[in-house]
């Protein structure tokens, strides 16, 4: 199980990686185009939805190796059972709020769908196409997110943490 969750995160991580591959793509081709009297048409909107991608995708990857913002000046302070308290009352409020998100999206590329809305700029494309980015980037986080609550509840520390604060979380006792 192990082995898929980091798969899935990873896998993600790369999705985004291509996407902002695309983008320096994208931008190196409307660079040299307009030098040569070229008009890459369709470039603005693939590089705006290429930019919501690779912001959304390797939102799990980020958050299991630390790269999100925390703001920890109480948590930090607290050791053993205190210490776990805190981190899953964290995690559990960030699993509301990023499952709030992940629903929200997708009702959105849910409403996408039912009334066939179309892309408004020269890529007339079905905009469900590109806004499924964000649901499935938030639900991957969400997955990480309780992935991170269970091992916490069996003992574990969060992934995000890094080694030294993973033995200050265990630690059950005050040096």
């Amino acid at each position: 199980m192990r082995r898929t969750l980091d798969g899935l995160y990873t896998a993600t991580a790369l999705l985004g990686a291509v996407f902002i591959v695309a983008i320096g793509v994208l931008m190196t081709a409307q660079v040299v185009g307009r030098e040569l009297g070229i008009q890459v048409k369709g470039a603005d909107d693939l590089t705006a939805w290429s930019v919501v991608a690779a912001g959304f995708l390797p939102l799990a990857h980020t958050f299991r190796h630390g790269g999100h913002i925390r703001v920890s000046l109480l948590i930090e302070k607290a050791r053993g059972l205190l210490r776990r308290v805190l981190e899953l009352v964290v995690l559990i409020m960030a699993l509301f709020f990023v499952g709030y998100l992940t629903w929200s999206g997708f009702d959105m590329v849910r409403d996408s769908l039912r009334f066939d809305d179309l892309s408004q700029g020269l890529l007339v494309i079905p905009i469900w196409i590109p806004q499924i980015s964000i649901p499935i980037g938030t639900l991957v986080l969400t997955i990480a997110i309780l992935d991170d609550i269970v091992t916490t509840l069996f003992g574990g520390a969060p992934s995000y943490l890094n080694e030294e604060k993973q033995t200050n979380l265990l630690q059950t006792h005050i040096d």
